[in-house]
């Protein structure tokens, strides 16, 4: 019972852990996609040369890319997997 205990002890440490990851990593999406909104009314609001467009273009690319790059890293808890 005490090996049990101490097992599910350890997992919630983790797990913990794991939350505290995925949260700062969910901040970090957060503040990119805060980022692409205001890229994006930008463009929407101003007139903007077809070079402008393409510099955000990638730039909201670039953004997206990150954003799943954190997602795909920190999404499941990698104990629960096992």
């Amino acid at each position: 019972m005490i090996i049990i205990i101490k097992h599910n002890e350890d997992y919630l440490k983790q797990k913990q852990m794991w939350v505290e990851i995925r949260m700062a990593a969910l901040g970090e999406m957060e503040a990119k996609l805060r980022e692409m909104r205001s890229l994006a009314a930008y463009a929407r609001d101003n007139y903007i040369s077809p070079d402008v467009a393409q510099r955000l273009t990638s730039r909201l690319g670039v953004l997206q890319e990150e954003i799943n790059i954190l997602d795909e890293q920190t999404r499941v808890f990698w104990m629960d997997c096992h």
